[in-house]
C-alpha cells in the first residue's frame, strides 16, 4: 500500500482539501512491459491531482484497509491485466463508503467477463472505463458506466528542441485488429521517407524492452512531421490520438465519431484519411510546409488545452455530484470531454454516457447474428470466425459455438466454450465464468447426449444466476440431471458480457429442441419441447447484487492458484537444474534468413505460444520487423476438422499480405489451407508448421519460382518456432531477380 506523489503538480481545479481515495489495484503482479507500467503511473498521477490517493497492490482485507485509510471513495480495478492469485476480502463492510469499478481493458476484450465477476464479488455497481467503446460492447452495464478518457501529459508530450529529423514515424501495433494502420502504413512506407518503431506487445517485458517510453517516446513523436494512428476495429480513442499532436507532430488518422467529438477537424488540427487519399494528402502537406506547420500547431493547442492530464477529472466530478444528488436524480455524462451533470429525467435503463457507433467487428457480428437468426448457421459461422480473426471476442466465440450447435457439431462447440469459460477463471482469477457462456457449455453437453456432465456443470457455480443459466438448469433437472433449483430462488442475477437477448421462454425451448435435433438427440428434444408449457424458470424475483457475493469462491480459487503456482515454481526449478545452462538466444530473423531483408512476419492461424516464441526473433532485427497475427487465439494442432478458435472460411485478411510488404508468412496446417499462391506475391519465405502437405504447397512444388529451404534455414526456423516438423519454401533466385 502506497501513497501517490505528484512529481509535477498542477494548480488544483477543485477548492478545499482533497478527498481521500483508496485505489485497489490488485492485479496479481503480472510481468508487464515498462510502457504499460508507465500507463499505470500516469493514471495514478492523474487521480492524485484531485484526490489524496493510496494505492493497494497486494491482496488485502478491505475492512482493515478502509479502517486504516478512512477513504471518502474507493476505486477497484479489474480487466486485462488481472491475474489469478489475487483476493480482496470483506468488501461487504463499510457500506457508507461509495465504490467505483475501473474497467481497464479494450471495449471488446474477453477480460470484461473477469471485470463483471470481480465487481459482483466486491459489491460494486458503478463503473468507469477508459475505452470509449465500452458502453456499446457491454450493454448489461451501459446504464452505470462512465468514461475516463485517455490523455497526454503536456509536461511530457510537447515540442522538444531537437527539431524535426523524421518525415513520417510509423509506430504502434500492426496486429489484425488495427486494419487501418496495416493498410496505410505500407502505403506511406513505400512512397515517403519513414522510420518504424516496432511494438513488442502489452504483456511480455522482455519482448517490449526496446520500445521507447516516457519522454523518450515523446521525443520520438516530436521528431517527426507526421505520425499516423487509428482507433482499432472499435474506432476507439487510443492514447496516440492525443500523444501525437501534443508532441507537435501532425496527427494523421482514421476519421471516427469519437475523434471528431474530441475536437479534431480535418485539415485544421489533424488530417483524416484512408487508403484512397492518404498519399495525396501527405504529398500536399509536404509540398506546403506552411499548411503542415499550421495543422501541427493547432493540433498541439487542442491536445494541450483539452486533453492533458489535468483535464481528466471525471472521477472527481462523479464524486462531487454523487454527494449532491437528491433522490430521483442520476449522474449523466452527455459528452466524455464535457462536464458531467445531474438529471431528473434519465430513465433507469438509459445509457448514462456516450455510446459509439459500431466499428468493423460489431458490424460483422450483427451480420453474422442475422444469418444465425435466418437459420443459416454455416454462413453465420463464417462471419463470427471473421471477427475472431481480427481479435478474440467473447461475442464472436459464443456466436461461433451457437452456429456449430445448430449445424450439428456439438463437440466443436464444447471445445470452444470450454476454452472461453476456462480463460477468465484459470488465467485471470475470476471466481466464476460468464454465466451465459456457462449456460451454453451445459447446452453443448446436452447436445452431445451427455446428461451426466450437463448435470455436473449445472450444479457447479451454484451461486451465480442469469436467465439463460436458470433456464438451462431447469431443463437439465427436468431431464433427470442433478441440480438443485430451489437453492437458486433467492440468488441475484449476475451480469454478463452477452447481456440478455430477451428471448421468451417458448421460443427459447424451441431453439434448444432444434439444436438437439441437429445433433441427433431427437428423444431428448421431444422431452425439452414438452417443457414449453411450464412457467419460465427465469421469472424468479430479481434483487440487486448483494455486496461481497462470491468471496468464498474467490478465496478458494486463490488458494488453488497459489498451490498451482507453488507446484509450477518447483517444477521450473527442477527443470532449470536438469538443463545445461545455455547463453540466451540473441539470433534475429534477419540472421535466420541469411541476410534477406524483411518488412513483416505474418502468422496465419498460429497458436499463441508459437507466435510468442517466434516474435522476439523479428524484434531483434536492427530495423525491427513488424509482426502481424491472423487468428492469434488458434490452439496448437488445430485443423479444419478440429479447430475451434480463429477458424474462418475464406482468406480475406491474408489478402492484405501485399500491404505488409516483403514478408515471411508462417502458417499452421489450418492456416495453410487458406493460403493461395497469390497471397505469397510479396513473400520471400513461406513456412508451414507440420501437418499434411497443403494444396498451396503442391502448387509451389510445381512452380519455378519456389524451392524448399536448405538444412541451415530449416534448423533455424525449427528452433525459432519450436517445431521440428516445419516445412520451408523459399523464393528462388531467378524469381527474386524478376521482382527487382
Amino acid at each position: 500500500m502506497m501513497p501517490v506523489d505528484l512529481a509535477e503538480r498542477t494548480e488544483p481545479s477543485w477548492p478545499g482539501p482533497k478527498p481521500r481515495l483508496t485505489f485497489f489495484r490488485v492485479l496479481g503482479e503480472p510481468e508487464l512491459p515498462t510502457f504499460v507500467r508507465g500507463h499505470f503511473r500516469d493514471q495514478e498521477r492523474c487521480l492524485a491531482q484531485f484526490f489524496d490517493v493510496t494505492v493497494v497492490t497486494e491482496s488485502a482485507d478491505y475492512d482493515e484497509i478502509v479502517d486504516r485509510t478512512e477513504p471518502d471513495l474507493v476505486l477497484f480495478e479489474s480487466g486485462v491485466y488481472a491475474r489469478a492469485g489475487r483476493a480482496i476480502t470483506n468488501t461487504h463492510t463499510h457500506p457508507e463508503v461509495p465504490k467505483l469499478g475501473f474497467l481497464h481493458s479494450d471495449g471488446y476484450c474477453l477480460s470484461r467477463s473477469v471485470f463483471l465477476a470481480d465487481m459482483d464479488d466486491w459489491g460494486v455497481d458503478t463503473y468507469f472505463a477508459y475505452a470509449m467503446s465500452a458502453v456499446g460492447y457491454t450493454p448489461d452495464i451501459a446504464d452505470r458506466t462512465y468514461l475516463w478518457p485517455n490523455f497526454a501529459d503536456r509536461s511530457v508530450f510537447r515540442s522538444y528542441p531537437d527539431g524535426k529529423s523524421e518525415t513520417i514515424l510509423l509506430s504502434g501495433s500492426r496486429e489484425a485488429n488495427y486494419p487501418w494502420r496495416v493498410r496505410v502504413h505500407r502505403l506511406l512506407a513505400e512512397r515517403f521517407p519513414s522510420r518504424s518503431i516496432a511494438h513488442g506487445g502489452w504483456f511480455d517485458r522482455q519482448a517490449a524492452a526496446a520500445m521507447p517510453v516516457g519522454s523518450d517516446y515523446a521525443r520520438s513523436l516530436s521528431s517527426a512531421l507526421i505520425v499516423p494512428t487509428c482507433g482499432t476495429i472499435a474506432e476507439e480513442f487510443v492514447r496516440k490520438y492525443v500523444e501525437i499532436p501534443a508532441a507537435g507532430a501532425v496527427l494523421l488518422a482514421e476519421r471516427t465519431a469519437i475523434a471528431e467529438s474530441a475536437g479534431f477537424v480535418d485539415m485544421e488540427n489533424c488530417v483524416f484519411a484512408d487508403e484512397s487519399d492518404v498519399v495525396d494528402k501527405v504529398e500536399h502537406l509536404l509540398d506546403h510546409p506552411e499548411v503542415l506547420e499550421r495543422i501541427a500547431a493547432a493540433g498541439q493547442e487542442l491536445a494541450h488545452s483539452r486533453h492533458s492530464i489535468e483535464h481528466r477529472d471525471q472521477i472527481r466530478q462523479w464524486f462531487e455530484l454523487n454527494r449532491k444528488a437528491a433522490p430521483g436524480q442520476r449522474i449523466v455524462q452527455p459528452d466524455p470531454f464535457a462536464p458531467m451533470e445531474l438529471s431528473e429525467h434519465a430513465a433507469p435503463a438509459r445509457t448514462v454516457s456516450l455510446a459509439l457507433p459500431p466499428g468493423l467487428d460489431r458490424s460483422l457480428l450483427a451480420e453474422a447474428r442475422e444469418q444465425l437468426s435466418a437459420d443459416r448457421p454455416m454462413q453465420a459461422a463464417e462471419g463470427f470466425a471473421e471477427v475472431l480473426n481480427l481479435h478474440y471476442e467473447p461475442e464472436a466465440a459464443l456466436g461461433l459455438a451457437r452456429s456449430w450447435l445448430r449445424s450439428g457439431r456439438p463437440a466443436w462447440a464444447r471445445g470452444l466454450l470450454e476454452h472461453a469459460t476456462d480463460t477468465g477463471v484459470a488465467a485471470h482469477g475470476a471466481s466464476h465464468p460468464d454465466p451465459v457462456e456457462w449456460a451454453w457449455l451445459i447446452r453443448a453437453s446436452l447436445c452431445e447426449g451427455d446428461l451426466r456432465t450437463a448435470g455436473e456443470r449445472a450444479a457447479r457455480y451454484s451461486g451465480i444466476r442469469h436467465p439463460e443459466l436458470d433456464r438451462m438448469r431447469s431443463v437439465v433437472a427436468g431431464l433427470g440431471g442433478a441440480t438443485d433449483e430451489l437453492a437458486l430462488a433467492d440468488r441475484s442475477r449476475h451480469r454478463s458480457v452477452h447481456g440478455d437477448d430477451g428471448t421468451d421462454w417458448s421460443s427459447w425451448v424451441d431453439g434448444l429442441a432444434l439444436d438437439l435435433r441437429a445433433s441427433g438427440r431427437s428423444a431428448m428434444a421431444e422431452g425439452v419441447a414438452r417443457m414449453g408449457d411450464i412457467a419460465d424458470p427465469a421469472e424468479i424475483r430479481e434483487r440487486r447484487p448483494s455486496p461481497g457475493r462470491g468471496q468464498r469462491a474467490a478465496l478458494l480459487n486463490r488458494a488453488a492458484s497459489i498451490a498451482r503456482r507453488g507446484v509450477r515454481r518447483v517444477q521450473r526449478e527442477l527443470d532449470r537444474r536438469s538443463r545445461p545452462q545455455l547463453p540466451p538466444d540473441r539470433t534475429s530473423l534477419f540472421q535466420l534468413l541469411g541476410g534477406i531483408g524483411i518488412d513483416t512476419a505474418v502468422l496465419v492461424l498460429v497458436d499463441q505460444e508459437t507466435g510468442d516464441r517466434f516474435e522476439p526473433y523479428a524484434l531483434r532485427c536492427a530495423d525491427p520487423v513488424g509482426v502481424v497475427r491472423i487468428g492469434r487465439a488458434t490452439p496448437v494442432g488445430a485443423s479444419i476438422a478440429s479447430g475451434t478458435i480463429g477458424l474462418r472460411t475464406g482468406a480475406e485478411a491474408i489478402r492484405y499480405a501485399a500491404a505488409w510488404g516483403r514478408s515471411v508468412i508462417v502458417a499452421s496446417p489450418m492456416g495453410a489451407s487458406f493460403v493461395d499462391v497469390e497471397h505469397l506475391s510479396q513473400a520471400a519465405v513461406f513456412a508451414v508448421i507440420g501437418g499434411e502437405e497443403a494444396a498451396v504447397e503442391v502448387e509451389l512444388r510445381g512452380s519455378a519460382g519456389w524451392i524448399r529451404g536448405d538444412e541451415d534455414l530449416h534448423r533455424g526456423f525449427a528452433r525459432a518456432l519450436g517445431h521440428e516438423d516445419t516445412r520451408l519454401w523459399v523464393r528462388a533466385a531467378r524469381a527474386e531477380a524478376s521482382d527487382v
